[in-house]
Order: structure tokens, then sequence, then C-alpha cells
């Protein structure tokens, strides 16, 4: 390849760049900041996931992307740029106008999600009459066919949501992610609530689907084990911070941060030697007042005496496009560079 080819690729710009993100939640006894100096990029047809603990601020970015909060929510500064244009400057016609057409959201909750007075197929020809001067006829073929690809029966278009399973409700879901074929699909935790089979079920559908309509996704969960087989690359949140960030396999087989160590140790493997469980001890920290130093030094049994609890560690690099926030590493390359 060309040097010159190389320069092109490398100069497409992210489908999606966060940049700087700040996200505050105004309370009594101060500000809660859910999400704090957050950047990524989503490359088009990329999986980027993102994983942490219940409270880390995944959900709150998610929301964030496209506006979604609401008081005592704030966002107080950053970027959310999606093909190089500001989601955080648009005016309210133009953030409805990307909402559903360029990025869906798929919630965790499907049956908070659906309206339960009105039919899921209905629903479906909804966000495409919104948007679209569509026929209704038109648009409840076109809900069929959503349905008959996200694996429901086209005859169950007129069910209501309390009709179907969970399962199927959150494939309804999917189905109306998918009408307008958007070019980022925000899946926010979306098989908490199933059991494992019909989880399984559901993440080899939507890897088919992105297969098929060439969307590009931001998966949240904290389900490490599914996040490593379907995301491209991963970003690990603690305390509404990033902490590591790399492809699925450095994350996977090459994890540097210890929090993302233990994540990973929490889960069993299938196959190989058994290897006991890390566990984290003690619980994530208060937001209105987190720990000096690294957030997650109270947790810590490697941590250095001295520096990891007075001194923020900034994200760096520990291999190609791998970032980890942690004096460990720091002093690691240190020690190499001395040597």
């Amino acid at each position: 390849m060309s040097h010159e080819t190389t320069s092109n690729i490398q100069a497409v710009p992210p489908l999606l760049s966060v940049q700087g993100l700040h996200v505050e939640y105004r309370t009594r006894k101060g500000p809660v900041r859910a999400v704090d100096n957050v950047s990524f990029d989503i490359q088009r047809n990329e999986v980027f996931g993102l994983a942490g603990e219940s409270g880390c601020g995944k959900s709150t970015i998610a929301q964030a992307i496209l506006r979604l909060h609401k008081p005592p929510a704030h966002i107080t500064d950053g970027q959310v740029l999606f093909d190089m244009t500001d989601v955080l400057k648009l005016d309210k016609k133009a953030l409805q106008q990307l909402r559903w057409e360029h990025i869906a959201f798929v919630s965790q909750s499907a049956m908070n999600a659906l309206n339960p007075v009105m039919t899921v197929g209905e629903q479906v020809i909804d966000v495409m009459q919104a948007h679209r001067p569509v026929h209704r006829k038109q648009a409840r073929q076109r809900a069929r066919e959503l349905f008959d690809v996200v694996g429901i029966d086209p005859d169950r278009i007129d069910s209501y949501p309390h009709q179907l399973s969970g399962g199927m409700r959150q494939r309804a879901v999917i189905a109306i992610a998918l009408a307008l074929q958007p070019e980022l699909i925000i899946l926010d935790e979306p098989t908490t609530a199933l059991d494992v089979v019909v989880q399984k079920q559901i993440m080899e559908e939507l890897k088919q689907l992105k297969d098929e309509f060439g969307f590009s996704a931001l998966f949240i969960t904290h389900d490490l084990s599914l996040l490593v087989e379907f995301s491209d690359r991963i970003a690990i949140m603690y305390a509404g911070e990033i902490v590591e960030i790399g492809s699925s396999r450095q994350i996977f087989t090459e994890p540097q941060h210890p929090y993302t160590q233990r994540l990973m140790g929490s889960f069993p493997t299938l196959h190989g030697e058994r290897k006991a469980f890390l566990g984290i001890p003690g619980s994530p920290p208060n937001l209105l007042s987190p720990p000096t130093g690294c957030r997650f030094h109270p947790r810590c049994d490697v941590a250095i005496a001295g520096l990891c609890q007075e001194v923020h560690p900034d994200l760096f690099t520990v291999g190609d496009k791998h970032h980890a926030a942690c004096h460990l590493v720091t002093e690691k390359d240190r020690d190499f560079q001395q040597s």
C-alpha cells in the first residue's frame, strides 16, 4: 500500500467523536459529575464498546450523545461531533431530524421504551412517517419486513407490547431502530433483562444486521464477555472516567489497568485452565466527593503509596492505539527507558 493511500485512509474522520465531555447532576448537596472529561471516537462500520460497573457513567454518555437529558442533568462542557457536526449546538428541529434518522437508540428496558397503548407495528410506522413522506400502506409493509428481519413473525405487527415476550419486545425495539437505516445505533445494555439463551440469539442477530445494514454501534454493557465478542474496540469506565481503551483483543489478552484486569477476572472461561476469580473489593466512590489522585486507588491492592492517592493519572499509550490511565503503566515505562 502506498504512503498516499495510507494517508487518505487515516484522514477519514470518525463518524462520531466525543471530546472532553462533562455531564453533571445538580443536587442539593452539590454537583455530581457523572461523566468527567470523556473522549473517544467511533469509526464508520465499527462497534465501540463501553463497559464498567453500574453508576460509572455509561448510560449518561449515551443520553448525552442524543441530548436526552432532563434536569437535574446538565452537559457542562465538551463536544459531540456526528459526521463533523456538533450535536450540542443543534437547534430543536435539527436535533429531531438527527434522532432515529441518523442515530437510533435501543434502551435496556424494552417495556419502558415501547408505548403500551400502541401496537408495536404502529410504533414502527410512526417513526417512519415522522421523518419521511411515506404512505401508511408502504410503511406498514416496511414494518412487516423489519419484523421478519429481526426474527418476529410479521403477523405480530398488530400486537401490543404486553402481548410479546421480553425477547420479542427487544427485537421490536431493534426493528424501530433500523426503520430509517441510521448510520449509528446506540445499544444501551440491550440484553440485560433477558435470559442467557435469548441474549445470545439477539447478539448474533445484531451481528448479522450490522453486516447487512452497515451501521456503526455504541454498545454499552457491564458484561465484558458479551462486549469482547461483539466489539471492535472497548473503553473501560470507572467513576465517570475512561481508564483504559483499546481493541477488544488488547482488552481481553493484555488488560493494563488494575480495574480492567479485575473485571476480566470476574467471569469464568469455558476453555483452558481454571483460574480463581479476582473480584473487586469495596464499591465505587461517591462522585459528590471523589477520591484524590486515581479514583480507583481505594480499591486497588497494587496502588503506589504516595503517588496514586495524590496524582491523577492521564491516559498513557501502552501499545498500538491502546491507552491506560494508571501510574503503574507509566512507572513500568520509566523503568524500561532507564534500563
